[in-house]
């Protein structure tokens, strides 16, 4: 009999199943007239075992009929409809054999596959295997495991060691094939692939699939491999050569071969053979870490980039910004000493917290940012970025905060920027796990006066003012702006910035239904209506803090109150302390708190 690697079982009344075996690429198809049918639907599903097997793409077909057991009130009806079928290639599957008495009635219609599931049948293994009318010995796991009492056993391969030795060197000494039960998990390719692997290891020709989605894992687990096959055909011819010499044993690839091995040889040579698929290229997948993956004092570094007038002039579209070194060369030259344009700050910071998104990529919200200074710089500067892990915080319902201390430099090394934020990030499983760090200890006060620019001249800004300066502000004044800005292009922002969060660019990836806005769009904005409130305002030194209080969505309006709390004189103009509070308004028409911001400003 030829050899099967794939034994494909389908119920025998199924005429849908029937159809879909035909393109699964199963050895053998085996109808099930025994336990895939009810009682009462025997007669039916005898009936439509005789209509598949006339049908002509069955005619070439390698068959086989799981009739009922010997001593059935249904066994004769089956061997008749099996003797009725005219099918050459068909062979009968009888299940529940326990002695060779059991196979009779069906060799007398067609060769027999005894299916051992019974202790008696392991038992009386080698004598079933040796009534000559027995092609195959299949070892059946389900009933043999009830008869045992086994539980949970189905998928543990080492407990059915004794079971498939048994039935393994009982066909081998019957010359009958021996074909491995079948691999009980659904949509499991893996599982079902080691079970094959591990049928084949020990020698049996084939398994049964109880599924069509398990012959292509069985199949590649017996076929031989094309390595396997020219080492099958080195020896056949190896051994043939020494044998007409009148020697046992020959060489091949330096090993010793003999009438055994040539034996093994013919065994994988009539397997079933394809030609084996050149290997598909390699697949990686590019993900983002989930909270439990990142560990303090991993860091991560993003691609440099220069700051251009492209940079400056979408930025400025998306946020409305005044700020009058940003737009003026010739003022900014006259403050500055350098030709060109002030890069704005909050691009500058908008940048770098883009650059540090690559341990953040999955955020659910940004929750603060401390300690933020920023040296200002002008246009044509490259930023180049590096954040670093340093605490952990676990959160309900399967979420964790982490602290990252995010550093950013020139082309020279010279530091720009330096400050902490707190992404709250997903995990993996609902209890990440213990860690609780003091997030109310990250950051430090920032060193203003250290970023003020030497060699900065504030007169040019006072010649010419557009409103209130350093000398006329007062501490507790507070400015409404009373035009709200409505958020735009913010999926243009988080791509120019370099910004990885799904949540800004995918609807799917957050919590909300819609695509999160960025929070440094909302600072952009908030810093927008600063310059509208203090229209010569100089640049942005530093954040003091700066807490997100909600979502804010594309299409919401965004309005602010900025109130002055500090005001620290200087040599040339002073720096003001302002706290901004903005709210966001949706379709709803409601208002909702989304940021309060501290921020400390260089005035004239």
């Amino acid at each position: 009999m030829t050899v099967r690697r794939s034994c494909l079982v389908v119920p025998g009344h199924q005429a849908k199943m029937h159809v879909k075996a035909l393109g699964a690429g199963a050895d053998e198809v085996v109808f099930d007239l025994e336990d895939a049918v009810a009682a009462g639907s025997k007669a039916a599903a005898r009936e439509q075992l005789a209509q598949t097997l006339a049908a002509a793409e069955w005619k070439e077909r390698r068959v086989a009929v799981r009739v009922n057991a010997a001593g059935s009130a249904e066994q004769a009806a089956d061997l008749a409809t099996c003797a009725a079928a005219g099918h050459d290639g068909l062979t009968i599957v009888v299940p529940k054999v326990q002695a060779p008495a059991d196979v009779v009635a069906a060799a007398a219609v067609a060769p027999v596959q005894a299916l051992v599931e019974t202790p008696e049948g392991l038992a009386a293994a080698g004598a079933i295997a040796a009534h000559p009318s027995v092609v195959t010995l299949i070892l059946g796991y389900a009933d043999l495991a009830a008869s045992l009492g086994r539980r949970g056993a189905e998928r543990d391969l080492d407990r059915w060691l004794v079971a498939q030795e048994t039935v393994l060197a009982a066909a081998r000494i019957g010359g009958a094939q021996a074909i491995d039960g079948p691999f009980f998990g659904l949509r499991d390719d893996r599982g079902v692939s080691e079970a094959a692997r591990a049928a084949r290891e020990l020698g049996f020709d084939g398994k049964w699939a109880i599924h069509p989605a398990q012959v292509a894992p069985i199949n590649a687990a017996f076929a031989p491999s094309s390595r396997e096959r020219r080492w099958a055909q080195a020896v056949t011819v190896a051994v043939a050569g020494a044998s007409s010499a009148g020697g046992a044993a020959a060489t091949v690839d330096g090993a010793m071969v003999d009438e055994a091995m040539a034996r093994q040889a013919h065994r994988l040579l009539a397997l079933p053979y394809e030609d084996e698929p050149a290997p598909e290229a390699p697949r990686h997948r590019v993900a983002a870490p989930y909270y439990e993956e990142l560990r303090r004092g991993q860091t991560f570094r993003a691609p440099g980039l220069t700051l251009t007038s492209g940079h400056a002039a979408l930025h400025q579209s998306i946020v409305g910004d005044r700020l009058r070194l940003s737009l003026d060369g010739p003022l900014c030259e006259a403050v500055t000493g350098t030709p060109g344009l002030l890069a704005h700050p909050m691009l500058v910071c908008d940048i770098a917290i883009g650059q540090s998104t690559a341990p953040s990529a999955r955020v659910l919200g940004n929750l603060f940012y401390r300690g933020l200074g920023a040296r200002p710089v002008p246009v044509g500067t490259t930023l180049r970025t590096t954040t670093e892990v340093v605490a952990r915080r676990d959160a309900s319902r399967g979420r964790g905060i982490v602290a990252l201390r995010v550093t950013t430099v020139d082309a020279h090394g010279e530091p720009i920027l330096d400050f902490w934020r707190a992404p709250l990030l997903p995990s993996r499983s609902a209890s990440p796990g213990d860690d609780a760090d003091d997030l109310t200890a990250i950051g430090q006060p920032v060193d203003v006066a250290g970023l003020i620019p030497r060699g900065w001249d504030l007169g040019p800004l006072r010649e010419e003012p557009l409103g209130s300066l350093f000398i006329a502000l007062r501490e507790g004044d507070t400015y409404d702006i009373e035009a709200a800005e409505t958020v735009t292009a913010a999926t243009e922002l988080a791509r120019l910035s370099l910004n990885l969060a799904h949540t800004h660019t995918d609807a799917s990836a957050g919590a909300h239904g819609e695509r999160l806005v960025y929070g440094g769009h909302v600072i952009g904005v908030a810093a927008a209506h600063v310059t509208r409130a203090l229209p010569d305002l100089a640049t942005i030194l530093a954040w003091e803090s700066c807490d997100h209080l909600g979502p804010t969505f594309e299409g919401d309006r965004l309005h602010s109150r900025i109130e002055i709390t500090g005001l620290e004189g200087q040599d040339d103009g002073g720096l003001v302390r302002l706290r901004v509070r903005s709210a966001a308004t949706g379709g709803d028409g409601v208002a909702r708190d989304v940021l309060d911001w501290r921020l400390i400003a260089l005035m004239p």
